[in-house]
This record gives structure tokens, sequence and C-alpha cells, in this order.
């Protein structure tokens, strides 16, 4: 950031203010956190623009999945493979191109850039809020997370829960005389089944999201429960990722699951006397939506199309990211764009397309020029 002329601030986060935060999240623990933001100066009077991306990556899983190490970057077959390429290093390495650009071609802006290189969005967000807290919004944002060169004027958000689901315990030999936990789950995660159904179903359509059949989905990551093979379990739970839609609040889409749950648990009798118990834990992302009028999305979408030579797609993106944070924070437009497909995030073989990485630097540039405005 400093060698093509940014002004920079870098800076240790106060991590037990910061989690004392009402909109603090994650799951990991941090000992240290830095902060990076480097700043493009304009020389006034025009509007200001975030550029945000984040550092952190998810684990690599099974790296024998790998067909190479994945924390040894390699270019193969106009492929940049490895973890965090994707996910998303190589957005936040082009929106510094971008401005590499402006400033090598001696552009002299008018309203400010700032480059916001964040920590733990993967887990909540602590840095992006570190960040707003530190230097307040602009006049727009755009969050580099990997949209396939779409412009995404809204975000869905989404929160964890974890369900703790009761049975009773006996030997397995006399089965009968105990209640299985893992029987009684699979009723609660039935119902679970059908409230995304149900959701999805009557939820107001938007037009962004018409090429997803499940925009808001509900995702059960993990089941555990029991204690010994001969035993019939009285304990299971279920751990998962609730979507939430652009049109509702946080507690609006954990009220549902709550409901769902003690309903089911309401039509079996033991369930009725040992409810299940929902819990709400770890990374939560606010939902974003920004009109598609707006000058932020009509600039971008400009210059998108100039660079594609097409009219630039408009699309919703699934995915939790730090543009809600970003917009309840700031209270300012924001939209995502980025290279690459979000498929291949958090999986083996993760991988992002250099050629998609030169357009969206180039389409931010331009961007960001049009946006700021010059002298």
């Amino acid at each position: 950031m400093t060698g093509i002329g940014l002004d920079t601030d870098v800076w240790s986060i106060d991590l037990p203010l910061l989690q004392d935060h009402p909109d603090a999240s994650w799951e990991l623990q941090r000992e240290e956190a830095l902060g990076v933001i480097g700043t493009l100066e304009g020389r006034g009077g025009g509007p200001s623009l975030i550029l945000n991306g984040h550092v952190d990556v998810v684990p690599p899983g099974d790296e024998a999945l790998w067909s190479s190490p994945p924390f040894e970057p390699v270019v193969r077959d106009g492929r940049l493979y490895g973890r965090g390429s994707l996910d998303m290093k190589a957005q936040l390495a082009a929106g510094l191109a971008a401005l590499r650009a402006v400033s090598d071609a001696g552009v002299e802006l008018s309203g400010s850039v700032h480059l916001q290189s964040v920590v733990g969005e993967e887990d909540g967000g602590i840095g992006t809020l570190a960040a707003t807290l530190r230097a307040g919004g602009a006049d727009g944002a755009i969050v580099m997370e990997p949209t396939g060169l779409t412009v995404a004027p809204v975000q869905a958000g989404c929160v964890n829960f974890r369900i703790r689901v009761p049975g009773r315990a006996a030997h397995g030999a006399v089965r009968d005389e105990g209640i299985s936990a893992f029987e009684n789950a699979f009723r609660i995660y039935a119902a679970v089944q059908a409230l995304e159904a149900e959701r999805n179903r009557n939820a107001v359509r938007d037009p962004l999201y018409s090429a997803f059949s499940t925009p808001y989905p509900i995702s059960i990551g993990t089941m555990s429960g029991g204690d010994w093979a001969s035993s019939v379990p009285d304990h299971a739970s279920m751990e998962g990722r609730l979507g939430v839609r652009p049109d509702e609040s946080l507690d609006e889409a954990r009220s549902s699951l709550e409901a769902a749950v003690a309903a089911a648990a309401r039509a079996d009798a033991f369930l009725t006397d040992h409810p299940p118990v929902v819990e709400w834990w770890g990374g939560r992302f606010l939902p974003a939506k920004t009109p598609v009028d707006d000058p932020l999305v009509r600039t971008l979408s400009r210059s998108v199309t100039e660079e594609l030579g097409a009219a630039a797609v408009l699309e919703g993106v699934t995915f939790g990211a730090d543009a809600g944070l970003l917009q309840h924070l700031a209270k300012m437009p924001v939209v995502l764009f980025g290279a690459g497909d979000i498929r291949r995030a958090h999986r083996p073989d993760e991988y992002v397309e250099i050629a998609q990485l030169e357009t969206m630097a180039r389409s931010l540039a331009r961007a960001i020029v049009r946006f700021c405005g010059t002298t």
C-alpha cells in the first residue's frame, strides 16, 4: 500500500473492547489482531469509496484431497490454486492493483478511496467492525467477494445454531425401554427441512435471486450424540446455518426456527415433556440490500459493462459476508463484486481465474474514477 502512494493506518485491535460491542461476532478466540487501511486521498468535494476484503481463510480440510499443497500457491491452466486464492486474497490484490492503476495514471480524484484489509470475516466480521469503528463509513462500499464478476446489490444473511435433543438411556439389549435421542433428532431434522421449504416458498421472490431454487437455505453441518455403541443415546445435537432473508431481521429468522422446533416437539409425547433446546452461537452475518438504481450500483455496472463488452449481470448472493455489517454500521450503499465462483470456496483445490482477476481490477479502476470523480 505504501509503495503505491497510499496513506496507511495499521493498528492493534483492542479485542476485549471490541468483543463487548453489540455487533461483535466471532467463533475463534484470538490473542491479537491487526487492522489495516490504505487510503488514496482525494482532493476533496467528491464521494468517498471503501474497498473491503478479508485476509482470513477457512481450514484446508484433508490435505490429501488437494492436487497441490493448499498453502503453496500454484498457477495452472490460467488459474491460481491455494486456500484463500478465491476467498479472497486474490480479490484484495485486485483492489490494490486497481488503486495502483489510478495512482500510476496520475488521476487526481475528488473523493478518497479506502482499501480495508480485514481479519475475522469467516467467523463474523470483527475486522470490518474494527475498521468501521476506527475510520467510519463512506459514500459507498464495494465488498470484493467472489461473485463471478456479477454485480450483487443484495446479500442474504445467516446465523449459526445448535439444537440439543434429549432421549432416555437404556441398555441396547432392551432398547425399546429407552427413547433414542437420534430418532428424536431425526424428527427435528425433518421439521427443519420443512421450515426451509416453507421459508423459501413463502418469501417475496426478489428477481435478483431468480437463479436460485433455495436462496435462503438451512444447512445442518454437524451431528453428534450418544456415549456408547450398546446404549440407547440420551442426547444428540446438530449444528447448522440458517439463511436470513434481506427483508427480515436476525431475530425474526431465529424466531422462525425456534417455533418450528417447538411445534415438532409438541407432536411427540416425550419431547413435549423434554423439549429440545435451540442455542445461537458463533458467527452471524447481517443481510444487505442496495437499490439497483443507486449511483454506486449504476457506476459499477457501467464499468463492468465497458470491460466485458456486454451488459453487466445483476444478481443477489446467498452467502454471508461483511456487506451487511458495513451497511448496518455506516448506513451506506454496499455492493459485492469480485472474480471467481463462490462454489469453489471452502473445498479442496480452491482456485480463481487469473483472467477474471484482471477484468475485476480494470473494472474497479474505472468505477473508482467514475464514482469518486476527478479534479
